[in-house]
């Protein structure tokens, strides 16, 4: 059959008008060695020369050893579509070319021959949206292909049919060997997307200023602590005129000198009254300070503040402003 069919190339497999061209020297050649690689079972390597060939030059002599080869290879699948299209292009060119009845007729026997070892897949995707993308088997489908079976190799198969704005949808088959499913797959837009629209974008229009700080520290705070320093200098003017009486009777008792036992007592009272003078006006100071902080950290007031202390002799003047 190899002689057979090489000769009706050398012979009958190019037209007449084309006997003129390079290409036709150049698929001969391609076709001479795939020949020789087919002989030696050399079949992946026979396939590349055979379809170099066709590419120069489209003979359906040339497309029946693409399809053996990838009956060889087991690609049953491919091969199937290349057999079908081999008998129709050498039924046209039989026509005016007797020689190709031969080759016509030796793809159909070799067609019939392997159509039980496969199955087939008849897909239909109603209104199928343009950019539609189908694969049966891991194989792209055009979309014009849609409704015509597909030869697949049996076993499991996955049929896809995705779309730009739809969902993919996802068939899973189990194809027994010279069996024909029929399947319809119907597109669901993409429920995300509906009513989508592109929009330029503009940048957001800044944020407003934000609104001056409120005060951090109540005034109930400050008060409470200017309280304290009042009733702490309140206390410091009571025990400092005390004590100031008490040592002033003392010195005019004991008239310089040491006082005697008898007025041990006097003596210890004076000094207690001293030391209360003096945590009284540390109370006090430390107080008014504290409260006119928390009033001029707690927040702006309505007039500056302003704290002032002063001491003469055994007095201590106050002046603040808020």
């Amino acid at each position: 059959m190899l002689a057979l069919v090489a000769g009706a190339l050398s012979l009958g497999g190019f037209a007449p008008e084309a006997l003129g061209q390079d290409n036709t020297a150049f698929a001969q050649q391609r076709f001479a060695r795939g020949a020789s690689l087919y002989e030696t079972r050399t079949f992946a390597e026979a396939l590349e020369e055979f379809r170099a060939s066709l590419s120069l030059y489209a003979s359906p002599n040339t497309r029946l050893y693409v399809a053996r080869c990838l009956r060889e290879l087991n690609r049953f699948d491919e091969a199937v579509p290349e057999f079908e299209r081999t008998v129709r292009e050498a039924a046209d060119r039989a026509a005016t070319d007797p020689r190709y009845a031969a080759t016509r007729e030796a793809a159909q026997n070799e067609l019939r021959s392997i159509e039980p070892r496969i199955g087939r897949v008849t897909l239909t995707v109603p209104e199928v949206p343009a950019g539609a993308h189908v694969r049966i088997a891991g194989r792209e489908v055009p979309v014009a292909a849609l409704g015509v079976s597909v030869p697949v190799l049996p076993g499991h198969v996955d049929v896809v049919v995705e779309c730009e704005g739809y969902l993919t949808e996802t068939r899973g088959l189990e194809l027994a060997a010279g069996a024909d499913e029929r399947l319809t797959v119907t597109l669901r837009r993409n429920p995300a997307l509906e009513g989508h629209r592109e929009t330029p974008w503009t940048p957001p229009p800044p944020p407003p200023p934000p609104p001056p700080p409120g005060r951090r520290v109540p005034l109930v705070v400050a008060w409470s602590a200017l309280g304290v320093g009042g009733a702490g200098l309140v206390g410091f003017g009571l025990f400092a005129g005390l004590a100031s009486a008490r040592f002033s009777d003392l010195e005019r008792q004991c008239g310089g000198a040491a006082c005697p036992p008898e007025l041990a007592g006097r003596v210890d009272g004076g000094r207690t009254l001293q030391t209360l003078t003096n945590v009284s006006l540390g109370l006090g100071l430390a107080g008014l300070t504290a409260g006119a902080l928390l009033w001029v950290l707690g927040g702006p007031p309505a007039r500056p503040a302003a704290v002032r202390v002063g001491f003469g002799g055994n007095s201590l003047t106050f002046e603040g402003t808020f």
